[in-house]
């Protein structure tokens, strides 16, 4: 069965090769540019995985992992960031996230994770 996965980025450019690369390995890509249009899509869609730009206007990442982690989401959630701050990881991973990647990161380094999030996509 094919894996869905929502990848939430403000970033366009991001937005498309992320997109693309998890096309190209056969995973169903939702996709989402802020915070809040991505709650309400993962109470419609129920992702199997999800991506997650932590510095958005509105809604930042963290944010959004803490209002989907108290309404229950139990997806893997995957920090994709520029921001290389020890901090912010912290607070990434104590909202819920399950692992921090910053970018740019090797395509293989990405999809190695989601293999290890979903071990059998």
């Amino acid at each position: 069965m094919q894996k869905k996965i929502l990848v939430i980025d403000d970033d366009i450019t991001s937005l498309d090769i992320v997109s693309f690369l998890f096309e190209e390995k056969g995973f169903l890509v939702e996709r989402c540019t802020d915070g809040f249009s991505a709650i309400e899509q993962v109470k419609k869609e129920h992702p199997d995985l999800i991506i997650v730009d932590l510095m958005m206007p509105g809604i930042n990442g963290v944010d959004t992992v803490k209002e989907l982690r108290s309404q229950g989401v139990s997806s893997p959630i995957i920090a994709f960031t520029a921001v290389d701050e020890p901090i912010l990881h912290k607070e990434a991973e104590e909202a819920g996230c399950n692992t921090v990647l910053t970018k740019p990161c090797r395509s293989e380094k990405l999809v190695e994770t989601i293999h290890r999030l979903l071990p059998d996509s």
